[in-house]
């Protein structure tokens, strides 16, 4: 009798130790993505001298739990595994011949939010060719895991560069950003 207990217990170790991992793989298996989403916000570059500086800052409020919720109800924001930046791409109203993209020969955009006030880097150009431009692709880091950030629902944003020659024109600009959120257990 006492073999057949230590046998069923064997059994029953044995079958706890393949299943367990089995719940964290599933675990794992269990995630969602809410699809790319934009952001839109418009921005002004005033004026600027000749050098490198913080040429705009604009901000952006985007209820990524809600997001999150409408596809699945049981998750949240503080699922949320990975979130990345995907494309920044950047219009101007009101350029001149002598005030547009041309101007900057590089540039960046920093990315921070209420819950992780720190800037980092998500897009960086660092050859902008001198010629006229109304629009301008900045290359992100696809890479670039930001889910940090997006713990919150209220996202800055700082476009810096360096400017060639000095500007004299208030630039009207949109800036439209494209990002994917992925939650899961």
């Amino acid at each position: 009798m006492k073999i057949m207990f230590r046998s069923l217990g064997l059994v029953a170790v044995l079958a706890m130790s393949t299943l367990l991992p089995s719940c964290d793989k599933v675990k794992d298996a269990i995630s969602i993505n809410i699809g790319t989403q934009t952001v839109t916000a418009d921005f002004y570059i005033t004026a600027q001298p000749q050098g490198t500086q913080e040429l705009a800052m604009f901000q952006y409020g985007i209820n990524i739990d809600s997001l999150i919720k409408i596809k699945s109800p049981d998750l949240g924001i503080g699922n949320i595994k990975k979130a990345n930046i995907q494309s920044v791409h950047l219009t101007l109203s009101n350029a001149t011949q002598t005030d547009n993209f041309g101007a900057f020969s590089a540039c960046e955009l920093g990315l921070a939010s209420s819950s992780k006030p720190e800037y980092t880097v998500v897009a960086a150009l660092t050859a902008n060719p001198d010629t006229y431009a109304t629009s301008l692709d900045i290359p992100v880091n696809t890479n670039l895991d930001v889910k940090d950030y997006f713990k919150s629902s209220v996202y800055y944003f700082k476009f810096s560069g360096t400017t060639r020659r000095a500007t004299s024109t208030t630039l009207q600009g949109k800036a439209t950003i494209k990002f994917d959120v992925e939650a899961g257990l």
